[in-house]
């Protein structure tokens, strides 16, 4: 199989109008640079425009160098290149946390009717279907990578998913490129290394044809996934109005599998990786059986899994806002956790707050103004009805546990005046 025609073909069947490559600077994504350049020129009236982006993590000493290396590389071949650095959290492990800065990073970047094109191979592929079956995922993780697929909802090409690596070195030795390689890559403590380094070689030895086979293999698992989301689309529809949200009306009464095949499709709606069937039993257990009154939740990679009125919520984790007080001396007031901007203006009798889409207007007043994010008592929300219990005010708007202590408390000294856009306080007279 050439490889040259074969992506050629492929870039065929795309609408895409541009092509952003993720651009590492080792022999994959420098072999598949050196693919689009050769195509561009081949065809250069046809083709869509094409970019490359580097992430520069900052792991290692040679990190530098190699976004350098990656600037010289595209300069030979007169593809425009992006270079990115990125902070990398390593709370769930340096290769989960590089992971998201990369895909993070790239998104800011990739243009609306542009794909982003990764270098994996059929290597990475039995690489990435042993790390999941390590996991115990189920048929969604099994299928591995697809030659084409959204990632974080960004459209993503993988071009050489069907060649080995060693089709790849033929290729990079044959045109004389050079990359660079990543001294990790030797370190066994990573499990893809492990995999790639101790384990995968004696397989591949004993079995010339592993890799295709496996390929196989991830394929009817993908197709067999495919086939349970045609089954079940017109339940899980009932189940997910909202994409964030899954409402568990007669959720109870399935079966464990059709359980956790709906939330498996609800997880992968929203882009997340596969949990583990370990995690996914912990998730209906602990969450969606949790008792009426608990508030309970489920952490998922950078994700939080919430349940609130039968409904499970997908947010971000969230800071603890409860003893966060602010005091208001500008106009303008910078809120905690990405709550954006508050904002007051002031006319001839009135103080008008802002935050987001919401506004309230209060009386101007000589006391101290402050903005916090939690409050416990009793307050009076309405001219016409008695002081009532806070959180019984929060359960009359809907509002989530976790959203509560997120909105913006106006006190005027320490009274208790507005909750931006959701009620005002009455004075008792």
């Amino acid at each position: 199989m050439d490889l040259l025609s074969d992506i050629e073909k492929q870039l065929k069947q795309t609408s895409a109008q541009g092509f952003l490559i993720a651009l590492s600077g080792g022999l994959d994504s420098t072999v598949l640079l050196s693919l689009f350049a050769k195509l561009r020129q081949k065809q250069a009236h046809l083709q869509p425009s094409v970019r490359a982006i580097h992430i520069h993590h900052g792991l290692s000493q040679n990190a530098d160098n190699w976004a350098k290396h990656c600037q010289n590389l595209c300069d030979q071949f007169q593809i425009p290149l992006v270079i990115e650095r990125v902070q990398v959290d390593k709370t769930n492990g340096i290769e989960a946390g590089a992971r998201a800065a990369r895909y993070q990073a790239i998104k800011k970047y990739l243009k609306t009717q542009e794909v982003l094109v990764t270098a994996h191979h059929l290597n990475d592929q039995t690489e990435t279907f042993f790390l999941a079956l390590k996991r115990g995922s189920g048929l969604k993780g099994l299928g591995a990578m697809q030659q084409q697929s959204v990632l974080f909802d960004m459209p993503i090409l993988r071009p050489l998913l069907g060649f080995t690596r060693t089709q790849l070195e033929g290729y990079a030795q044959k045109e004389n490129l050079n990359w660079i390689t990543d001294e990790s890559n030797e370190d066994n403590r990573y499990d893809r290394n492990f995999l790639r380094n101790k384990i995968l070689p004696e397989f591949r030895e004993r079995w010339a044809h592993f890799d295709s086979v496996v390929q196989r293999s991830a394929q009817h698992c993908f197709e067999q996934q495919q086939l349970i989301n045609d089954l079940l689309s017109e339940s899980f529809a009932e189940h997910c109005q909202i994409k964030n949200q899954f409402k568990l009306l007669q959720f109870r009464q399935y079966s464990p599998a059709k359980q956790t095949a709906l939330l498996r499709m609800w997880l992968a709606e929203n882009q997340l990786e596969m949990p583990s069937k370990r995690q996914l039993t912990q998730l209906i257990n602990d969450v969606v059986f949790a008792k009426e009154d608990a508030n309970p939740q489920f952490h998922l990679v950078n994700k939080v899994i919430r349940r609130y009125q039968d409904s499970l919520y997908l947010t971000k984790p969230f800071s603890d806002l409860t003893k966060c007080s602010l005091k208001l001396e500008q106009n303008t007031l910078s809120l905690p956790d990405n709550l954006g901007n508050l904002t007051v203006q002031e006319n001839k009798h009135n103080l008008i707050f802002y935050w987001q889409d919401y506004s309230v207007t209060l009386e101007k007043t000589d006391l101290p103004i402050s903005v916090r994010f939690s409050y416990s008592g009793k307050v009076k929300h309405h001219p016409k009805r008695p002081r009532e219990d806070i959180k019984k005010i929060w359960q009359e708007l809907s509002v989530p546990p976790w959203e509560r202590n997120r909105i913006p408390l106006i006190f005027y000294g320490n009274n208790l005046k507005s909750a931006v856009g959701f009620f005002r306080v009455f004075d008792e007279s």
